[in-house]
């Protein structure tokens, strides 16, 4: 059973994560439901974590998704799970295991204000990606990662399941005095033929308010 209502351990201001993802093609061929939860009203607060962090800090590390796809597979069309270097297993809220790593990556976070009538209704949650992963001039686009969307012991996703589009996604919209949390697990769609190489590409994550 989760807590309903509480304040979180959160004092920092964040509103920017980033992932990177990678992908290697060819004979070295080297993402719960959201808890919604009820925050104590209080001074304005934005905060968004992707993967490692801790609460109340500016949390600089950069989790890579990777997927190896053996030679004889490459663009046969069979999706291929990929997995994270995240350990984040556990909510910084309230510590609940909310995250299975290395296969889900932990994100979530809260908009906060002082009152009920206080700044915006809701925080955007956006997702930003250039067109493609590249290898030196060789691509594949974005759009061949998708992810599923869950958390332990609630199935129904409130940040939801979705595609990246080499652009700018909307994701979800979190609610004023709310803290919202999933566990994302990424997918490579491979349905391209791509040259030998290791492809990367960065997904860029932010949280914002009027």
């Amino acid at each position: 059973m989760r807590r309903l209502t509480d304040t979180p351990a959160t004092g920092a201001a964040i509103a920017l994560r980033r992932l990177t993802f990678g992908c290697l093609l060819g004979l070295a061929c080297t993402s719960a439901s959201a808890w919604v939860l009820t925050l104590t009203q209080g001074s304005k607060q934005l905060f968004l974590m992707v993967g490692v962090g801790t609460a109340a800090a500016n949390n600089a590390t950069i989790n890579l998704v990777s997927v190896t796809v053996p030679a004889a597979n490459v663009g046969n069309g069979t999706a291929q799970a990929m997995t994270s270097n995240s350990t984040q297993s556990a909510s910084p809220y309230d510590n609940f295991a909310v995250c299975n790593p290395p296969a889900q990556v932990y994100i979530g976070g809260s908009y906060r204000q002082p009152n009920s009538n206080a700044g915006g209704a809701t925080a955007a949650l956006t997702v930003t990606t250039p067109a493609s992963l590249s290898s030196g001039s060789d691509t594949i686009p974005f759009s061949q990662i998708s992810w599923t969307s869950t958390a332990n012991g609630n199935t129904t996703a409130n940040i939801p399941a979705g595609t990246f589009n080499g652009g700018t996604l909307a994701l979800a919209n979190f609610a004023r005095n709310t803290f919202v949390e999933n566990c994302f697990t990424y997918s490579y769609a491979n349905t391209v033929i791509a040259a030998a190489g290791t492809f990367t590409g960065r997904a860029t994550f932010t949280l914002t308010t009027p």
